[in-house]
């Protein structure tokens, strides 16, 4: 599935944050049960809009970049490796169009808490 930036609003910060949290949030009932692969996509998202990309060559807006990893996990370590995977995906999106995709995918999966916060 792509995410076409220009059909939808732009997500601020505040509203990310909000969203993630809530997202984060265990006492909050979903709409629906995430996919193991949505929860690695909303985990490639997340680390994009607030860290940065994952590979070089860095924004000046990408943060702690010596703590990244700097290769991919082996195929052993299935949890590390199906992060890096969902965070190397967004390397080509700029942190906004991460923040926006997030959102996007938060909503689907946890409805009227996160969609209320667009108002």
């Amino acid at each position: 599935r792509i995410f076409n930036n220009r059909t939808a609003m732009s997500i601020t910060q505040e509203q990310f944050e909000k969203a993630a949290a809530i997202v984060g949030d265990k006492s909050v009932t979903p709409v629906r049960k995430a996919s193991y692969s949505e929860k690695c996509r909303l985990y490639g998202l997340y680390k994009r809009a607030t860290v940065g990309k994952l590979n070089p060559p860095y924004g000046d807006d990408d943060t702690d970049t010596d703590s990244r990893p700097k290769s991919r996990p082996g195929m052993l370590s299935v949890e590390a490796r199906s992060k890096y995977d969902a965070w190397a995906a967004t390397d080509d999106m700029s942190k906004q169009e991460a923040r926006d995709a997030y959102f996007k995918l938060a909503e689907e999966l946890v409805g009227p808490p996160v969609s209320e916060l667009k108002k």
